[in-house]
């Protein structure tokens, strides 16, 4: 019997959701009230959605487009850049209710709603805009419709599996993981295959091909700049074995799920607590999109490095899978919402701290890359505004989107110095050449890149510094960003040879001193 979406009718599930419409108003407050700075990457996709595309320089389109539609409507703060993350998450939050409620009951799908809206990773993605908050509703989404469809589900069901798929392909490639688990599932299990071969199965392939094609034929215009970029992510060079890194992912996991829900993730795994033939098809079905996300992102730890949020797509699998495990154990669920309560109280507690008050609790080395950054920008160019600059240079991706996004009201160029042959970031797109070269104005952050960067010049002179306080370390030592200032004319950049670059090695200028630590 196919399962329509219907409202909750019992006590149990109205408080779940009246409780996500609490996280979704106080995390919504949040943002709007947050002292944070936009941080790189933000800044990054801002740019992006000042111009619509079917691509960008290293994600997919559907974060800018996200961009372009809320700041087109409330303007360019940070608040209307990061407003819709608490609206996307708990738009996944309720999918995998009807999913739960669809594979197992109403009050798996509420626990499992619960489990996912609660997790550090998602407290920590409502106060930014990631494209892992984007991706989220599609692939929770994605996994409801294609439970539906593997329960009968008609037309309807499957054109809008495709649409989730081909929009959660264009918020993340993260997407894909997502059809190796329906791969697998067809292998294991007759009713999805069955359903996936037929004509209904068909169409939300269809449906998705058509949604992502554009996209990949702007890629294929464009030198594969998307496509490229996330392979160079993987960083499969140097040392190909780091077994000692398994340990980082699992505590990372521990971070991202929250402690109690990653460890009764693991029992589960391991048969702990489960009864033997509980729910034995669904379980099955649901580990294909679990298992190969946490499976493929440990080798790659391994091999070479993995974020702790590149396994995000697991968890919304394992929250139901934890949710159908312990639904008999509640104390053991409501333990892990607990725990991951107190972490969301504690998180967003430190995102709305004053700058004084997050030195007194140690937390502005955390924060640093989300502070300072209005002022650097207004500092900067006002400085080159007095020295009659042409433009300014800088030399570290983060400085660059930071000052592209708070100098956005600039009348003059920016850009970031290339230290190699060609750009190796979207702020290198632009090279530094005409007019925009004749007087620079270089804003560095980094002293061992300065005798490079002298060496492009044939005039470079120290004009001063930027200096930006951004907190204190927990040993007394001050977060300083320096902006170390230089005019700099005559233009010409070396070849970029090995030679080049080992002529310099291990030259700094005007490096900070050492911070002696407290005594």
């Amino acid at each position: 019997m196919r399962s329509a979406i219907r409202l909750p009718k019992s006590p149990e599930t109205r408080l779940v959701f009246a409780a996500l419409a609490l996280i979704l108003a106080v995390r919504a407050a949040a943002v709007l009230v947050s002292p944070l700075n936009l941080y790189a990457d933000e800044a990054q996709y801002w740019r992006w959605a000042q111009g619509l595309a079917w691509g960008y320089y290293s994600k997919p389109p559907m974060i800018a487009w996200l961009i372009h539609l809320m700041t087109g409507l409330l303007g360019n703060s940070e608040w209307a850049v990061r407003l819709a993350a608490p609206f996307l998450h708990t738009a996944a939050a309720g999918a995998l209710y009807f999913a739960g409620r669809a594979i197992f009951s109403s009050i798996t799908g509420a626990y499992a709603a619960l489990l996912y809206a609660l997790m550090p990773a998602v407290t920590l993605s409502s106060a930014v805009l990631s494209t892992d908050g984007v991706l989220m509703p599609f692939w929770c989404a994605a996994l409801y419709l294609a439970w539906r469809l593997r329960s009968g589900g008609g037309w309807a069901t499957g054109a809008a599996l495709g649409l989730a798929l081909g929009a959660g392909i264009l918020a993340k490639y993260a997407m894909l993981y997502f059809l190796i688990g329906l791969g697998l599932a067809c292998v294991i299990d007759a009713d999805t295959r069955r359903a996936l071969l037929s004509p209904v199965g068909g169409l939300a392939l269809i449906v998705m091909g058509l949604l992502i094609a554009p996209h990949f034929a702007w890629n294929a215009a464009n030198d594969f700049q998307t496509v490229g970029h996330t392979v160079d992510n993987a960083n499969l060079g140097g040392e190909l074995f780091n077994p000692e890194h398994a340990l980082t992912f699992a505590a990372d996991q521990l971070g991202v799920f929250g402690p109690v829900s990653f460890l009764a993730l693991l029992a589960g795994l391991a048969g702990w607590g489960v009864k033997a033939g509980s729910h034995t098809a669904p379980v099955r079905w649901l580990l294909c999109f679990v298992l190969p996300v946490l499976v493929f992102i440990l080798g790659q730890a391994i091999l070479s490095r993995a974020h702790a949020n590149w396994a995000a797509t697991a968890y919304p699998g394992a929250s139901l899978l934890v949710a159908a495990w312990f639904a008999g154990r509640p104390r053991l669920i409501w333990s892990s919402l607990a725990v991951n309560g107190l972490l969301a109280v504690f998180f967003l507690g430190m995102t709305l701290l004053a700058p004084s008050q997050t030195k007194a609790v140690g937390l502005d080395n955390a924060l640093k890359r989300t502070r300072g950054w209005d002022l650097a920008g207004e500092q900067v160019f006002a400085e080159a505004g007095r020295l009659g600059a042409t433009s300014v240079l800088v030399d570290e991706r983060e400085a660059w989107h930071g000052l592209d996004y708070y100098a956005r009201d600039r009348a003059l160029p920016l850009y970031s110095w290339r230290r190699y042959a060609g750009p190796k970031s979207f702020s290198e797109r632009e090279a530094l050449e005409g007019q925009s070269a004749e007087r620079v104005l270089v804003a560095s952050l980094r002293p061992g890149l300065r005798p490079k960067l002298r060496s492009d010049f044939a005039s470079f002179e120290p004009v001063g510094q930027i200096r930006i306080v951004l907190g204190e370390r927990g040993n007394g030592c001050p977060i300083t960003r320096v902006f170390q200032l230089y005019i700099a004319s005559g233009y010409a950049p070396a070849e970029r040879t090995p030679e080049w670059e080992s002529a310099f090695a291990d030259e700094t200028e005007f490096a900070e001193p050492p911070c002696p630590p407290r005594g």
